[in-house]
């Protein structure tokens, strides 16, 4: 169960430069009531969380409503119920986790609305208590997106105890200065593998001069600490196949920033076979047997923290950059 206290420490402006201050809260929550709600309105809003819980939404990174929930027809699962103006639609009901997302974003500086449009004097609904809080989507016309300019977030959703909750859970303090992500490849084998090692390197700090060392964060790769024979970056069944990927996701992020020196970098060449990035000069090969390490060293004047998880299938890696 999730805390349902809302975090109430002030958000700091965050400045688009480089001596930007550190976040003040690591989230931001929101709730709507979902009390009287029929089966089929709850169905349609459940199918809304499913689609968008976890999602993460990196520095500069753009969301869309309608991409993500998709169509509100039968084919899937959406039910006729009645929507914020008191009509009923199929799909009926989905504005509600909108506009809760929204009461979130709103206490956030640095969101920047693409597209926002509410129901305004038509806004027939109780779940917020002002109009211009009701925000209006219908697919594919009319759409709710916005782009995040505050620092990296994952959006998370659930309903408990007759209300609809939104919380956007921060992933570490400063500015976020870069980021990247891509689809985890291989099997449920792959994707233990590339969690542990993701884990294992998450909320790492540099300081000035201080170095990166892949092998020396995530350790060996056996059955003794979790991880699974899988197939790597050249199609080799291996114990620990796998997490190349995170090597090639953190490279990804920091490899055109001015502040970081690589200083060990090997790869696959022509010799990798997969397909999680697009180009073999950008899939890392490490091999903590071979002493075949991925390091760099931060210059820079402030704090590095590198934030490594798993959202939606993806491995996400977010470099953000503190000054005091």
């Amino acid at each position: 169960m999730r805390k349902l206290a809302i975090m109430l420490a002030a958000i700091m402006l965050i400045v688009m430069m480089p001596t930007a201050s550190a976040l003040a809260s690591e989230s931001v929550q929101a709730d709507t009531p979902l009390r009287g709600s029929t089966s089929a309105r709850i169905n349609n809003v459940q199918l809304a969380v499913d689609a968008i819980d976890g999602v993460h939404i990196g520095y500069g990174d753009s969301f869309s409503f309608n991409d993500l929930v998709g169509p509100r027809t039968a084919r899937y699962g959406f039910e006729s119920a009645i929507n914020g103006r008191g009509v009923k639609v199929a799909g009926g009901g989905v504005a509600q986790v909108a506009s809760t997302i929204y009461l979130a974003l709103k206490q956030l500086d640095g969101i920047e609305y693409d597209e926002k449009q509410t129901y305004g004097s038509a806004y027939n609904g109780k779940y917020v208590s002002s109009s211009r809080d009701a925000i209006l989507v219908d697919y594919p016309s009319i759409d709710f997106r916005f782009t995040n300019y505050y620092a990296g977030f994952v959006i998370s959703l659930w309903i408990e105890e007759n209300s609809l909750y939104s919380e956007l859970s921060m992933q570490g303090n400063g500015r976020a200065i870069s980021s990247a992500s891509f689809e985890i490849e291989g099997n449920r084998a792959n994707q233990i593998n590339v969690s542990l090692a993701a884990d294992s390197i998450n909320d790492t700090q540099l300081n000035d001069g201080d170095s990166f060392s892949f092998n020396e964060l995530v350790g060996p790769r056996t059955a003794k600490y979790g991880y699974k024979a899988a197939t790597n970056g050249r199609g080799v069944k291996v114990t620990g196949g796998g997490v190349a990927q995170v090597a090639s996701c953190i490279y990804l992020a920091i490899k055109n920033l001015d502040v970081v020196d690589i200083t060990h970098k090997s790869t696959y060449g022509s010799k990798y076979t997969q397909d999680y990035v697009s180009h073999s000069r950008d899939a890392i090969l490490v091999d903590y047997n071979e002493d075949i390490d991925f390091s760099f060293r931060y210059q820079g004047e402030g704090t590095l923290s590198i934030y490594t998880f798993i959202s939606h299938g993806e491995i996400v890696c977010d470099i953000h950059e503190t000054f005091d």
